[in-house]
């Protein structure tokens, strides 16, 4: 098997995240943690560049794709259940992984995704501040 897809319930497709091994529960709940809605790590293929669609923002950085609901998504978009996504239906629903997944990287383009979207110099020096202390 070349990849594995977690998400918050088991499917045909899909299985529970609570059932992954505890370095991939983190990745998920630090994505959660920023508002992340799908994360997709490669197996080969690098990609460097922003993308902007009809529902998300994407952010790729080298086998790391991210993706974030648009605060206003032209089109709704749902994961199997009935709620549109930003209803009750928040946060991280899909994180697709390599089988050779390093979770350190991974983490570290997390980390660089939160440095790209915060908002002012305040909110940077409270990232750098946490990165240091923590």
């Amino acid at each position: 098997m070349s990849k594995i897809v977690y998400g918050k319930r088991t499917t045909d497709t899909v299985q529970c995240i609570d059932t992954a091994p505890m370095s991939i529960q983190r990745l998920w709940n630090v994505s959660n943690a920023l508002g992340i809605n799908i994360v997709r790590v490669r197996k080969t293929k690098n990609r460097n560049e922003l993308t902007s669609g009809d529902t998300f923002l994407g952010y790729h950085k080298d086998k790391v794709s991210i993706y974030q609901q648009k605060s206003s998504p032209k089109k709704p978009l749902h994961f199997v259940r009935p709620t549109p996504l930003g209803k009750d239906n928040r946060g991280m629903q899909i994180l697709e992984v390599a089988d050779n997944i390093d979770v350190q990287d991974t983490l570290e383009v997390i980390n660089d995704y939160e440095f790209y979207t915060a908002k002012g110099i305040r909110a940077w020096l409270r990232i750098a501040f946490n990165r240091v202390f923590a």
